[in-house]
């Protein structure tokens, strides 16, 4: 196989056996599944009162954009024929208030039921794009190299029991849907379905805005093999009439200002509330006359990287917007940790790239000591008033410079990894940039 092959749309019989795992490994999954399901039920109805009173208003955890109790009073309003977006309390996509209102009139369990089974079809889509990318024709390796393969079932495991993800969906944060979202595209993108990619992206970029980013790998990886010109531009353009058309459509149910209530509300960033990003507390501090430069400055470099992250990868489309996730993780204007659970979650499936990390220890530590250290310092700060500001945005810098720090390292071993293939005479030797 020549090492150049690019990634696209796998061959029909690896499609085939990606889709229809063995026998063992589909019970392995399902058996994966259930429990993770299981789990998530009990505790909503064992834990109520703690999943209210210590997590729920967690600010790692839950963001203006995606909290509950927000999403709820936009129900309440819209329920009294009150516009939601009136109040200046709800800031999330009407896609999730025709979501949610039949369950508004609903006993909760059924709620944490949505939850459930939103966060088992991710870990499923996981587990299938691991299948996919393990049977595509363009998984090529360097003679002699010693691979193992993450099985489908243990992705799924991997993300279900993260305890970022678990602690994203008992306080139900509305970012589940749009990891449900994100990764529905990037499988089907890499199925070669173009319709239902850009369909799912989106959907994506209403809920949460970032993922639009996505739709330049996911161009790619629905032209396939041929990187037409005309083809990319095709699938851009759908993307945007989908857009275009879910705009409309709220429009004409909610009124155009559901558009500075949710879109323009994130790139203004209204709200300063804490949480685990760079922006709250520098535009605390900012001066007014200087706020709408850094916006655009601060926007950009989360949104700029769109198109350079999947030109440089567009071999491994799947492999750039998995890089475009970790930095919507680590850049955009609220972050929570959950979009870190859904980095991890599609990390595994770069096994292959695991034995090229040279600062996996450094960037385990930094992510572990940021996520450790945020409640104690919030507690310290607010709650023993011991502690200031600086304690947490200290302990936010720590966790994104771990993010970033994971980035680099993970863009680093796919460029190496890339070459070995390509000049298997360099393997042993070391790359030096003049």
């Amino acid at each position: 196989m020549p090492p150049n092959t690019q990634q696209g749309r796998p061959p029909k019989q690896a499609e085939d056996s990606a889709v229809q795992p063995t026998q063992t490994e589909a019970t392995r999954l399902a058996y994966v599944l259930m429990v993770g399901s299981t789990v998530r039920l009990l505790a909503f109805v064992i834990f109520p009162s703690l999943i209210s009173t210590y997590l729920s208003g967690r600010v790692e955890l839950s963001t203006p954009v995606t909290s509950y109790k927000r999403l709820v009073e936009g129900l309440h309003l819209s329920a009294h024929a009150v516009s939601p977006y009136d109040g200046g309390v709800f800031h999330q996509s009407p896609l999730l208030l025709l979501l949610f209102k039949p369950l508004y009139y609903l006993p909760s369990i059924f709620t944490d039921l949505l939850y459930t089974v939103a966060d088992a079809f991710v870990a499923l889509m996981l587990a299938k794009l691991a299948a996919l990318k393990a049977n595509s024709a363009s998984q090529v390796s360097f003679l002699g190299e010693t691979r193992f393969v993450c099985m489908p079932s243990v992705v799924a495991m991997l993300y279900l029991f993260n305890p970022l993800t678990l602690g994203t969906t008992l306080v139900k944060s509305t970012i589940v849907f749009s990891h449900l979202a994100v990764v529905g595209s990037l499988y089907f993108g890499l199925q070669g379905r173009t319709n239902r990619a850009v369909a799912c992206a989106a959907v994506a970029a209403h809920l949460s805005l970032y993922p639009a980013m996505l739709i330049a790998p996911i161009s790619l990886m629905a032209d396939g093999c041929q990187r037409r010109c005309g083809s990319i531009v095709a699938t851009v353009a759908k993307f945007t009439m989908a857009v275009g058309l879910l705009h409309v459509l709220f429009v004409a149910m909610f009124g155009s200002e559901y558009f500075g209530a949710t879109i323009d509300f994130t790139v203004r960033v209204a709200d300063l509330q804490p949480n685990v990003g760079l922006f709250w507390y520098f535009f605390t501090e900012v001066f007014d006359e200087f706020r709408l430069f850094y916006f655009v400055v601060f926007q950009l470099t989360a949104l700029g990287f769109a198109v350079p992250v999947s030109w440089r990868f567009r071999q491994d489309p799947l492999f750039a917007a998995t890089f475009l996730v970790g930095i919507i993780s680590a850049l955009k204007s609220y972050p929570a940790w959950g979009d870190l659970a859904l980095f991890l979650g599609l990390l595994p499936l770069f096994e292959e790239l695991l034995k090229y990390l040279q600062f996996m220890f450094l960037s385990a530590n930094l992510l572990i000591y940021g996520i450790a250290l945020a409640p104690v310092f919030w507690y310290l700060w607010i709650e023993q008033g011991s502690g200031n500001a600086n304690f947490f945005y200290a302990a936010t810098l720590v966790y994104v410079f771990g993010q970033i720090t994971l980035l680099f390292d993970l863009g680093t071993a796919k460029l190496r990894r890339d070459l070995d293939i390509q000049r298997p005479e360099m393997r042993t030797r070391t790359v030096i940039q003049e």
